[in-house]
């Protein structure tokens, strides 16, 4: 299959910031696991996965001091093997000193240098230097002197991206050849820096680590116009779908809440939670049930390995659990979301995929819905699942409270007012039923309601203004990729773009 590239003008900087130990995170988690009496743990989270970085610098040692066309200055091999040694120890010192783009993504192993003669040939002893580490390599970042040619065979003798910085000729030889042969690199510059493009890529490795837990009893979804071929989702992007029973899902609530610690447990975390709260519709007692299927969802995702989470809301009531646990989902999509957890209503993978792709570039929570077109071009996302960090993962919670979703008084869910923000600049998105295309829009939020009201069912909505003209195109569109859309305070649209394409999805852009 051809992999792709993006190719951006300019030469950037090696990005500052302090390099620091990641945390390794396995690409396919495996499960199930021991089940987990931390209500907190969840498989491979998000926050702690990096992009491990092989930094390799490229030279050439001539075997003997000789000037023509390629040459037309030249020392003895001794002289020219110090000084390009003492270059690779320059550069060592500084990757140590400023690092490669952010430490929350990216972590740096062993710098190699990689030295061969004029007949270009990378000999065994070279290779040996990259074999130790090259297993939790993700990308190889090469400085290429010497020739063009040596950066695509690293990269090809171990199956991995490489990457390289600078639009110049010798990168853009190396990107060439490499995309003639069906591989990948990624060439950074001044419009993509290199610190973002790595994120980019970080970002791509989380995408392809997404697990979910997806309780049902196989029935269809609600929804059907979510993506249905768990295969292809799992054989093309990396994500799989992790289904539990009914029954499975009864035994873990059921034995919590016959466990007295567990309940205190959740107690305290239904206090904390009501205590943030700007104002409750609903009695505290509700907020605790809702606190032990949060436990409940978290012990089964760690079981199993799972770091993403869906439930269809129309199987899920019929089965009367609902009514018997005194509960709905709503709150745990928003919990879910302020820990950059992707978590999805009605078993929709459509918006659980296009969430993690938004929480992945932006840092920041989300509010997924229906979409209805409204009067004057403006369009709604209604549902009763934002969540509190809307504003940045690591940044204060946006007011919120606690409101109720039946006439009964329970069921909580977060209630927010989204155009109590200063920003109004939006990012919408949505991963088609194939999962090979994605919607991507910047509007501007124009309304928000749900606040101040105690009202039932899903009634916390967005309104949306698309760009001059294109608000129906848009809404027609979303034939093609579905109904439910997330969407995130900022512009994101560009690195959507790319990081789509990263994932060899077709994206759609209206900006």
């Amino acid at each position: 299959m051809k992999r792709r590239v993006f190719l951006a003008s300019g030469l950037g900087a090696v990005a500052a910031g302090a390099v620091t130990e990641g945390m390794q995170a396995p690409d396919a988690p495996a499960g199930p696991v021991s089940p987990a009496d931390d209500a907190a743990r969840v498989g491979v989270h998000p926050r702690d996965t990096r992009l491990y970085v092989k930094p390799v610098l490229t030279n050439v040692i001539h075997s003997e001091a000789w000037q023509g066309p390629c040459r037309p200055t030249a020392v003895a091999p001794a002289q020219e093997r110090a000084q390009a040694e003492k270059w690779f120890q320059d550069w060592c010192q500084q990757l140590k000193a400023n690092g490669l783009g952010r430490t929350e993504d990216v972590r740096l192993l062993e710098p190699v240098h990689v030295t061969f003669s004029e007949d270009w040939v990378i000999k065994p002893d070279q290779v040996a230097k990259l074999a130790p580490d090259s297993a939790e390599t993700d990308v190889f970042f090469i400085i290429s002197a010497g020739n063009a040619r040596g950066a695509y065979e690293i990269g090809n003798m171990f199956s991995k991206p490489i990457v390289l910085d600078g639009l110049n000729c010798r990168n853009i030889s190396i990107a060439g050849y490499t995309l003639a042969k069906g591989n990948e690199v990624f060439v950074a510059g001044e419009d993509l820096d290199l610190t973002k493009l790595l994120s980019l890529l970080r970002a791509r490795k989380v995408f392809r680590q997404t697990r979910i837990l997806y309780p049902t009893d196989g029935v269809p979804p609600f929804s059907p116009d979510t993506v249905w071929d768990f295969d292809d989702l799992q054989k093309r992007l990396g994500v799989t779908v992790v289904t539990v029973d009914y029954r499975e899902l009864t035994a873990e609530m059921d034995r919590l809440l016959a466990d007295r610690d567990q309940g205190q447990l959740a107690e305290q975390a239904a206090a904390e939670l009501v205590s943030k709260a700007d104002h409750l519709f609903l009695d505290k007692s509700f907020v605790w049930r809702s606190m032990m299927f949060d436990r409940c969802l978290r012990n089964l995702m760690a079981r199993y390995g799972c770091n993403a989470f869906t439930i269809d809301c129309f199987e899920f009531c019929p089965s009367l659990l609902p009514q018997k646990w005194l509960v709905v989902p709503c709150l745990q999509h928003a919990l879910f979301g302020n820990e950059g957890i992707a978590s999805s209503c009605e078993a929709d993978l459509g918006i659980l995929l296009a969430l993690r792709l938004l929480m992945s570039v932006s840092n920041k929570s989300c509010h997924q819905g229906n979409a209805d077109a409204l009067p004057g071009g403006t369009f709604r996302i209604n549902h009763s699942a934002p969540s509190m960090k809307m504003n940045g993962l690591d940044q204060p919670d946006v007011p919120f409270q606690l409101g109720r979703f039946v006439e009964q008084g329970w069921g909580t869910k977060v209630v927010v007012d989204f155009m109590n923000n200063t920003e109004k600049t939006v990012t919408v998105a949505r991963v088609d039923p194939t999962a090979t295309k994605l919607l991507v829009l910047k509007g501007t939020l124009v309304g928000a309601s749900g606040w101040g009201e105690d009202l039932l069912s899903c009634s916390v909505e967005a309104v949306i203004q698309p760009p001059p003209d294109q608000a129906h195109e848009f809404l027609r569109r979303r034939m093609v990729y579905g109904n439910h859309l997330q969407w995130v305070y900022g512009d994101y649209t560009r690195e959507l773009k790319i990081l789509g394409e990263m994932l060899g999805l077709t994206v759609e852009v209206f900006a």
